[in-house]
Order: C-alpha cells, then structure tokens, then sequence
C-alpha cells in the first residue's frame, strides 16, 4: 500500500471543489483527530471517522461509522489514515483499495498543506532525540520554527499556522511513511535502520524501503543527511557525518565535534551518554549548519540538552544503586545500546508485547550483566532465547512490578537496575512513558 500523490491528484487536490468531496479518516488517535479538524477548519463538506476500536472516542461534526462492511454507499473519494492503522493484511484497507479510493497518511495531509521549509527525520532509533536538539538548535536562530509529526504534535495541527517562513522539524515514523509517497523535505535525514515493527510491515525488507521513502522525491535543490557508513541513493546533495573519519559534514576527531574543519564542542563537554547519542548529535549538528546556525549557538545547545525522558534516564539512587529508566528501548538495538553505554554491573528487565523480534543479539552484549528479569508477554520467549544463548541467570515474571520487586531485593551497591525492555508495552501499559513512569514509582515505593 503506497499513496501515490501524481501531478493530477496533486491538482485535483488543490482545485476550487475539493473540499467538497467526501472523506473518510481512519483511526481516531491523536493524528487522526487532528486531521479531522484540519479538515473541518479546511471547510470540508463530508468527513467520516472509523476506528478499529469500537469504544474510539465521538469527534464531532464527524460521521461515526461502526463498520465499513457498506463502504460502497457512503461515495467516500478520499481516506486519510492515522499512523496507528495497520495496513498489511487489513481486510477494510483491502475493501477500501479495491474500490479505488485514493489514500494517503495524516502526515502526507499535513505536509501537503505546510508552507516553509520542511525537515524530514526518520531512524529506527534515535529520532526523538534528533528532531529536540535541531528545533533547539533552529530556535536560537529563526522565530517561527514547529516541530511536529510522531511527537506530541501532529503536523495537522500546525499546518495552519505555517508560512512561507517558517520551518518545519518533523519526527517521521514508518507508520507515516508507509502511505505517505511524494513527499519532498528540503533536508531528509536516515539515522539507521535496524529490525524493528515487523508484525506491523511483515519483513526487514518492506520496512527498510518504507524508510527510504523519506528521501525519494528529492532533488539537487535539496539534502540528505546520513552517516557515512549509510549507503543509499538519492538526487539530493548528501552531507554525512561520521564518528571515525572526517567528511564533509559534522564528525568526531581527537574528542571533538567538527564541522567542515572547525571546532563545535568538545566530547567531555556533552551530558547526553552513549555512541548512538554521539551520532544523533552530529546528525543534529549537520542539520542545522545547512540551515546556517552558528557553531557557538550550536553549542550552549549540546551543553545543555540533558536527553529526554524513558531513555537512559537515572530516576532514583540510594545506597549506591543506580536505578535506570530505558523504557523508550522498544527494540533488540535500542537494548544493545544502553548495554554498551552502562558498564557497571547490571540486573536487566526485558520484556512487554511483542513486535516480531528475534532476542538472540542482546545476549551478546551482556558480559557485565549479573541477573536478566523478564516479564509480560514475551517473558518466557526472551527467556527461553537467553538459556539457548548460554545465559543461567535469568528468571521470568508475569508483571514487570514483581520483576521490578524482585530486582530490589537483590540489588547491592555499584549494580545498576536497568529496564531496557526491547519490546513494546502494549500488554500492561498504554505506552513506553507510562511504563517507565511505573517503574520509577514502583521504585520510589519499594527502596524507602
């Protein structure tokens, strides 16, 4: 399923008649309620809303739709898709695309409607941390700078406010791009691809091509920004960074960030742990010189920019117990990663719903790891892959707190309590957030 937004439909679109014409959003998600109201302050004349879910939540001035088993009688012309409708093998996509219907995400709405320039990041890791440090970076240079996408704020919800000044720093999920074809940033960015949501895209494959998406429709008026050791081909004019050579973008040498031969910070200098952080930062960096930010504005903004919460974040310490929250660590790689940055002695959480993932590299990077506690629904799977993987020391539990307990009363000065669960939360909690806010309150709770 691709949203193939040509020259017609483009025009089509952009016609006097448009938003007279009858539109169906599927998913009734914080993006797809934005995109209800885009379209309602738009003017359009008929919007139906539908959800998987039959509790979804009433919008109004909407057509609530209980089935769309009848899809042929509501002459819908155009459905917008919210990024959490899963369209492999969805039998109402199925009926949707066999009636022609055209079909694009709630990102591809909003970017279409956007004025300015437009940054585009995506990554299997890293792409929250990313898109906060450009907008900090942006913001100490321009005054109308948003930033959007899969963040707290929809592209939908700014579209409106947008002008030919304006910059757009947009976090873009694969979810968005897998609907969303032509769509043209004036600076696209790929900060890795790694195994991730394959019950929701079937394959590494299909998934690693929905990626490069993001850099498609470029041109030699626009930028790609990548790590070096990132081949992919584009019409854009490519600027990589690198951790290990100097290029013709941001780089480390000598425990110095770089850009084009000078000096932007020194390595000690900056709070944000871990080479995958270094990386988000030099991406970051390479990003806002070619919006022309100052390196000294650059800067105060790496020096200050502490990290984001659910990822690596200390949220309690007594008795020389470090208790860390990882929650964000929704995959094998964002795992591995913290395991690589935390050196001390480590009793692991893992576990929580399952996104189709293979567990079996985690246990390579656990030398320094005394106790692996599983939980939720993928606590036997990963528990099971660990003592084919050589590992003894490992238990499973139903609920994360009873593992969370458990790690408590083993605990002993200089271990660090890590959950980095690698998998989804889905099954006892709404979100990564909230299952790292559990655990740091189930923490506060047990240790005083």
């Amino acid at each position: 399923m691709s949203c193939d937004i040509g020259i017609d439909f483009i025009f089509w679109w952009n016609s006097v008649n448009i938003l007279t014409k009858n539109f169906l959003v599927y998913g009734t998600g914080k993006s797809g309620k934005s995109a209800v109201s885009f379209l309602l302050s738009r003017g359009a004349k008929v919007v139906y809303t539908y959800d998987d879910n039959v509790n979804s939540e009433e919008i109004k001035n909407t057509t609530i739709l209980s089935t769309l088993v009848n899809i042929e009688k509501l002459d819908i012309e155009c459905v917008i898709l919210s990024p959490g409708v899963n369209v492999l093998g969805n039998k109402n996509i199925e009926l949707l695309t066999k009636k022609g219907i055209d079909f694009m995400s709630e990102f591809c709405l909003g970017f279409m409607f956007s004025y300015g320039k437009k940054i585009c990041i995506t990554g299997t890791n890293g792409k929250t941390t990313t898109v906060n440090l450009v907008y900090n970076m942006l913001k100490q240079k321009y005054k109308d700078v948003y930033l959007c996408g899969n963040t707290d704020t929809p592209i939908t919800k700014i579209a409106n406010l947008t002008n030919e000044n304006s910059i757009l720093v947009c976090e873009v999920s694969s979810f968005a791009l897998e609907t969303a074809k032509k769509i043209k940033p004036y600076i696209s960015s790929i900060l890795n691809i790694g195994i991730d949501h394959i019950s929701r895209h079937g394959t590494f494959e299909n998934y690693s091509q929905i990626k490069k998406k993001i850099t498609s429709f470029q041109d030699a008026n626009d930028y790609f920004v990548c790590n070096s050791d990132f081949n992919i081909i584009t019409n854009a004019n490519c600027v990589t960074y690198s951790t290990n050579e100097k290029t013709n973008g941001a780089y480390l040498h000598k425990d110095y960030i770089y850009y084009q031969g000078k000096k932007i910070i020194n390595k000690k200098q900056i709070k944000l742990k871990g080479d995958k952080n270094l990386e988000n930062i030099l991406c970051a960096v390479s990003i806002a010189k070619l919006m022309k930010v100052s390196n000294h504005k650059i800067k105060n903004v790496i020096k200050n920019f502490k990290g984001l919460p659910h990822r690596l974040t200390v949220v309690y310490s007594k008795n020389n117990i470090t208790y860390i929250d990882d929650s964000k660590a929704t995959n094998p790689d964002s795992t591995i990663c913290a395991l690589d940055t935390i050196k001390d002695e480590t009793i692991l959480l893992l576990g929580g719903s399952d996104k189709g993932f293979k567990y079996d590299d985690i246990f390579k990077h656990t030398s320094h790891v005394k106790m692996i506690l599983t939980f939720g629904e993928m606590a036997e799977k990963i528990k099971q892959t660990a003592i084919n993987c050589g590992y003894k020391e490992v238990l499973s539990f139903k609920k994360m707190e009873d593992a969370v307990i458990y790690a408590i009363s083993i605990a002993r000065s200089k271990d660090v309590v890590l959950l980095s669960p690698a998998c989804a939360s889905y099954d006892e909690f709404n979100g990564y957030a909230e299952r790292g806010e559990r655990f740091a309150k189930i923490v506060a709770e047990n240790e005083d």
